[in-house]
């Protein structure tokens, strides 16, 4: 029986779909589709586990699975598995150690500044907390006083311009290191200036000549600073 002229149309337009682009890109997807659902998460746990294999198979480097996520060696000290004094205590399960925002976010800030006292962040929350002053008050001084430590006498370890002990010939405080320095003007601070008071507050005591030009720039140069510090304790998972 010979073909209709429905048939024929059916026929042709069968094949038009069957060689139109439309169904080549459709059926590319629904393959991809396939494998991103179904195939796939077998066949990269099979890759990973056997490139992971190969690779501690042949690698000679040496992991420390104990190094800290923030790269912050100043905790070695206080952490040290050498550090235990009575090695024959039993070790509890549920002994484990928190680790203050602040410190991480003061070794992150003072790093980002190529601050030399990055790794004393920890210091300067410690002496804080021991007067109760602000954690970012010492550290955000040094910025305006000495680029957080960067500019000051040679050997003098003193990045607050502070003049009173162990002076030498130009007046300049001395400190045997960073640890000294930063214990002595957090004292000196909350002792002699208060622990309520504004960078505002302090700036005609501690800088004279800065409150005198009504300009208030390191009034305002220690309160960007403080202000930056509590970004980086804020923001910590995004830094």
């Amino acid at each position: 029986m010979p073909e209709t002229d429905q048939e024929k149309s059916n026929l042709s337009l069968t094949s038009r779909i069957k060689d139109s682009n439309i169904t080549r890109v459709t059926g590319v997807l629904l393959l991809v589709l396939a494998y991103y659902f179904i195939l796939s998460p077998y066949i990269e746990t099979f890759l990973t586990k056997a490139f992971g294999g190969v690779a501690r198979n042949t690698s000679n480097v040496e992991v420390n699975s104990l190094s800290p996520i923030f790269d912050i060696h100043v905790y070695a000290g206080e952490y040290n598995l050498s550090s235990i004094k009575n090695t024959n205590e039993p070790i509890r399960k549920t002994r484990f150690f928190t680790l203050d925002p602040r410190v991480l976010a003061m070794n992150k800030f003072l790093s980002d500044y190529h601050s030399p006292m990055a790794p004393y962040a920890e210091v300067f929350i410690i002496e804080a907390d021991r007067y109760g002053l602000d954690w970012r008050l010492v550290a955000s001084i040094s910025g305006v006083e000495s680029a957080f430590g960067n500019l000051l006498p040679k050997g003098s370890h003193n990045a607050w311009g502070w003049r009173g002990i162990n002076r030498n010939d130009a007046g300049w405080s001395m400190f045997e290191d960073w640890e000294e320095s930063i214990t002595h003007v957090t004292e000196r601070l909350a002792l002699g200036y208060g622990t309520d008071l504004t960078p505002f507050d302090i700036q005609d005591t501690y800088c004279p000549p800065c409150g005198e030009t009504g300009l208030d720039l390191w009034a305002h140069g220690v309160t960007r600073f403080m202000n930056e510090l509590e970004y980086y304790v804020d923001n910590l998972e995004n830094l």
